[in-house]
């Protein structure tokens, strides 16, 4: 049963998130005064692959603070379609090209108290086509086995590189890169 809504106050609104307080009544009629929803525009994070081995980058995340091997990922500008992010991300934190930009699942995420879409996208890399963002520590070719190993060893840790790597896999697997 869904909770109802009873009221919705924002205290903090920008370009990158808006922070919602939020009162439910929840099926038994419990009341719930205070319940904080964080909302982010939607984002993509890229799966790109070239002979076989995953373009993945290492970079710092502040919200952990620490390093990350990652996929690349970013914010949707307005009017992109998750594919058109996902070639303009995935060039700007890696460099090369992006091709046949394949839109392959659509997850929220912490949707607890996050309202956040996270769409994956499959990309055939291309050529090098220029500089990488200084952001971006290093970007390296990791074959699927490898990239397994580190999200089973602990050294892939971001939630979104993880289940996009899962799903990437699997899609790949079955044939069928495109929802």
């Amino acid at each position: 049963m869904a909770w109802k809504l009873k009221s919705s106050r924002v205290h903090l609104q920008n370009r990158w998130l808006t922070l919602r307080e939020n009162a439910y009544e929840l099926p038994d009629g419990t009341r719930l005064d205070s319940y904080w929803i964080v909302e982010k525009p939607s984002y993509v994070v890229v799966v790109g692959e070239r002979d076989g081995q995953l373009v993945m980058i290492r970079e710092y995340r502040p919200g952990s603070g620490k390093m990350h091997l990652s996929f690349p990922a970013g914010f949707l500008d307005d009017g992109e379609t998750p594919e058109q992010a996902a070639t303009r991300e995935f060039r700007e934190e890696t460099g090369y090209g992006a091709a046949n930009a394949r839109l392959i699942g659509v997850m929220d995420a912490q949707a607890g108290w996050l309202k956040v879409a996270c769409h994956v996208v499959l990309v055939d890399v291309s050529e090098t086509v220029g500089a990488v963002d200084v952001e971006v520590e290093e970007v390296l070719l990791v074959s699927w086995e490898e990239a397994l190993s580190k999200v089973l060893g602990g050294e892939i840790t971001e939630m979104h590189t993880v289940a996009g790597f899962f799903l990437a896999r699997e899609m790949t697997r079955l044939g069928r890169t495109q929802t």
